[in-house]
Parts: C-alpha cells; structure tokens; sequence
C-alpha cells in the first residue's frame, strides 16, 4: 500500500538537515547531512541543492511576554522527526525542534504542517493541513543552543474510512512551518491521507517541552 520511500527525511534551513530513522517505537537516530534535495525513491542519493522554501500565512502564535526570548527563525532551527509509534488506529510521530544557532530564542503554539507534492516552493498542497487538538494551554519554550522541543503529530489510518468517503493518497513530502514563521522546512515520510480537505486525518498539538 505505500510506497518504498526512505522514512523521515528532513530537508531545510539553509544547508542543514536532519535524517531519522524512527520506525522502532522506542528509539530513533539521527545523521546530520550537508545534502538539501529531497529523496528521488528508493536507493536514491539525494543530491546537493539550494534549500528551498514556500510562504505561506501560518495560524500560529508567536511568543510574548516582557521575559521572552526572540522568536525562533526556521533558519534557526533543526528539526527531526522520530517516534512511528502504532497505536488505537493512528500512527504518532514526534517533531523536534532544535535550536542550532548561538542565541536563545522562543518557540510557541502550533506548528503547521501540510502534505504536499514535493519539497520545493511550487509544491500543491494535498488534503487538508494537520488540525490542531486540544492541548494545555500553550507556553513559551524558551531554547538555548543546543535546546529542544517537541510537538506530535498524529495520522488517522485511512483504512478507518472507506470510498467515497475517502481517496486514499500515499503522502511522500510534509511542509512545516515553525509558529509565527513564513519559511517551511521539508520532510519525506511513507505515510497516507485522505486526499478530501473536508476530512481531515492529521493533527497537530502546540510545541511543549522535550522528552525525548
């Protein structure tokens, strides 16, 4: 049913990217890499590009308040995703975000994450972008270099719905955008959607605190 895509795949800020493996429910890598482009299929090497970005408005809440630290650049950040975790019909996963820059800097709400047709700016969006749930209340995670936090991000399996309620579409690229940012960052994953904006199989929570 899904395509032979190399798993977790992150592209982006200027040069850098992060590579997960997080298929185990338990534990997941990381590799940094130098390489921009996405994956061209399976056995594919990417191959060296300029990062690549798309604008957008994103729904998202920057951090506030007369202690916080400047909000997070997608130039500041890393991301990773890790988890693949099965359970109760949906497949869960765990967005990183890691400070990689020398100054502190804030992160707060929801990230917005969309599949889409590939990691480059003129890519469609395809189905409906991931719903925020209801979480606590959102706080400002304030990341020193090196810091991290995390949001999760859930896909409902489309097997829960059938045709025509649902055309299932395999998902190969994700576009997210940090809160309060207009710069995506790109990953590849093997997951699948249901292609009808009106239903929506993904969710995503506000970004809290590591634990990883």
């Amino acid at each position: 049913m899904k395509t032979s895509v190399p798993r977790f795949t992150i592209f982006l800020l200027g040069g850098l990217a992060a590579l997960t493996a997080g298929c185990s429910a338990t534990t997941s890598s990381t590799v940094t890499v130098t390489t921009t482009a996405p994956p061209g299929g399976a056995g594919s090497t990417p191959a060296s590009a300029p990062a690549t970005t798309i604008s957008a408005g994103p729904a998202s809440s920057a951090p506030s308040g007369p202690a916080s630290a400047p909000a997070c650049t997608t130039a500041q950040l890393t991301l990773r995703i890790g988890g693949g975790l099965v359970s109760g019909g949906t497949d869960t996963y765990f967005i990183y975000f890691t400070n990689a820059s020398g100054k502190a800097c804030a992160l707060r709400g929801y990230p917005v994450v969309s599949a889409v047709s590939g990691p480059e700016n003129t890519a469609q969006q395809v189905g409906d972008g991931a719903q925020p749930v209801a979480t606590p209340p959102a706080t400002t995670q304030v990341l020193q270099p090196g810091a991290k936090a995390q949001a999760t991000l859930r896909f409902a399996h489309t097997g829960n719905f059938t045709a025509p309620q649902c055309h299932h579409v395999n998902v190969l690229y994700l576009s997210i955008f940090p809160p309060g940012q207009d710069t995506s960052a790109y990953a590849g994953i093997d997951e699948q959607i249901c292609d009808q904006t009106t239903l929506p199989t993904m969710t995503i929570t506000t970004i809290g605190p590591d634990h990883a």
